[in-house]
Order: structure tokens, then C-alpha cells, then sequence
């Protein structure tokens, strides 16, 4: 009996150990590893936690973008032998650099990872003046001839979170991208002392690619592409790059580069021109 109790006893210390293999409190160590640089950064992994940010679905941004422009606007019938197509400098001779106040409201839809984001990318006016015999909508401006372009222009964004693979986020979808532009110029024409002015309201939709990193709970790169070719009615290429940093859940700041071309010769104010530059702001999120 002694002995079919010890087995029993030898039986069930076996069975105890294989269904729990932790080490003991007084077993051998195990072999030491060394921490990463990702676990001794700011005293917390590095990876450990998604961004501040996530979670959070209505997102408002402010701030301002320095935009540098090249270009050229023609407006209505050529005037005899005067230039047509305008060159914001070189035949205008317009200060092209403006800054102007940017801002977006964008809605998260978890249901669906949808993105819907309408924003307004700036107001922008050049001026200048020139002595060059112009052509401006079948009138003739000679002598000193004053001019401005204003360019207002506003974004819609539809984006689907296509992946996330770990730290990365991919998304497409689709959107726009209108302009609301006005051209003036005041000159002699005839001997009279004249003002024209033209204005096209242009949107063209677009196709839309990006992707977000997430460094760790405070830091975020992004980067986005869209654009479009609709032969004569309007073409689209905006991309931009960005750099994020959360203070915490409801509040980041953020700086990025941006360049949008913007084509369409189907109105009476045919535009071409690219726009780009830094741009900077700060962004609430509930």
C-alpha cells in the first residue's frame, strides 16, 4: 500500500510539472537578453503602443501653407498679334509667392474604415504689371498694363483603409480638386483706360493614394498622392509629405511639403500652373 501511494504521490508531482513548466523561484536563470533600442527609448517600447492619435473620429485642422506658383492663364480670343498665353512672370512680371490660412474637417467611419475629409487648401493672388502688349478676353492692352490672378482652392478626400500592416497604413480612394479662379487686368485699350475680368469655377476629380507610419505613441509620417487626366477639360497631380507630432489623444502639430499642377484649357480662363510649398498647422481630434 506504501508503495502504490508513493507512485500515486510520484504520478501527480510529474503530471504538476509538465502542465506548468514556469521556472521555479530558486531554478537556473535563462539566458540574459539584451534590451532593443526600440524598448530603451523614452523608457517605453518603441512600438508598444499605437499612436495617441488613433481612435479618435472627428479631426479639425488650421494652419497655413507658403506657396510659391509658375504658370501660365489665357482668357477668351487672341487680340491681333498681342501675347495671349500670359506667363505669370515673365509676361505679367507678378510676384507669384502668397501665404494664405488652410483648414480641413475630416470624419472617421469605423464601421466602413472610411475616411471623409473636405478641406480648403488657400486663397492665393498675384499681382503685377508689365509693358507688354497683351491679349486679355479679343481686347488689346498696350502701354503699362496691371493685372492679378486669384486662386481659391478646395479638396474633397473619400479614403478606405485598404491595409494595416502593423505600424503601416494604406489607403485609396477617390475625391477632388476644384479651383475657383479670377484673372484681371486694367490697361489702355483703344486709347481708354480699361479693366476686364474673368473668372472659372474648375473641379476635377481624382484618384487617391497614401500611406501613414506611426513611430511609436507621439510621431507620425504620412504621405498622400492624387490625381487625374481628362484630356482638355482638366488635369490633377497633388502630392504632399508630412511629419506629425501628438501631444496627447485630442491636440498634434504637423509640417509638410506640398506641390499641386492644376490643367484645363475647357473655359474661358485656360490655366495651367503648379503650386508648392511648405505648409504648417495644428490639429484637434475628438
Amino acid at each position: 500500500m506504501n508503495r502504490l501511494m508513493a507512485a500515486l504521490v510520484l504520478s501527480t508531482m510529474t503530471s504538476t510539472a509538465a502542465a506548468d513548466d514556469r521556472p521555479g523561484l530558486l531554478s537556473a536563470p535563462g539566458p540574459l537578453v539584451a534590451p532593443s533600442l526600440t524598448n530603451s527609448m523614452l523608457g517605453i517600447g518603441l512600438f508598444d503602443s499605437p499612436n495617441v492619435g488613433d481612435n479618435t473620429f472627428v479631426k479639425i485642422r488650421a494652419g497655413g501653407w507658403y506657396v510659391s506658383a509658375n504658370g501660365t492663364v489665357k482668357v477668351g480670343n487672341q487680340a491681333g498679334s498681342a501675347i495671349s498665353i500670359l506667363d505669370f512672370e515673365d509676361t505679367l512680371g507678378q510676384d507669384t509667392d502668397d501665404i494664405s490660412a488652410i483648414g480641413s474637417v475630416a470624419v472617421a467611419i469605423p464601421g466602413i474604415d472610411l475616411l471623409v475629409e473636405l478641406g480648403f487648401l488657400g486663397d492665393f493672388k498675384f499681382d503685377g504689371s508689365t509693358t507688354n502688349t497683351i491679349s486679355f478676353n479679343g481686347d488689346e492692352f498696350s502701354g503699362t498694363t496691371t493685372s492679378s490672378e486669384e486662386l481659391r482652392i478646395y479638396e474633397l478626400n473619400l479614403l478606405y483603409e485598404l491595409a494595416e500592416i502593423k505600424y503601416v497604413k494604406i489607403y485609396v480612394g477617390t475625391g477632388a480638386r476644384a479651383v475657383d479662379g479670377t484673372a484681371t487686368v486694367t490697361g489702355d485699350v483703344g486709347g481708354i483706360m480699361t479693366t476686364r475680368e474673368e473668372s472659372a469655377f474648375i473641379p476635377v476629380p481624382v484618384a487617391v493614394a497614401g500611406a501613414r507610419l506611426d513611430l511609436g505613441p507621439h510621431l507620425v509620417i504620412s504621405g498622400r498622392v492624387g490625381g487625374m487626366y481628362y484630356g482638355d477639360y482638366g488635369s490633377v497631380i497633388d502630392g504632399q509629405l508630412e511629419l506629425g507630432y501628438d501631444f496627447f489623444r485630442n491636440f498634434g502639430v504637423f509640417v509638410g511639403y506640398r506641390v499641386m499642377h492644376l490643367e484645363s484649357d475647357a473655359f474661358d480662363l485656360e490655366i495651367d500652373a503648379t503650386l508648392q510649398g511648405p505648409y504648417a498647422g495644428a490639429e484637434l481630434r475628438f
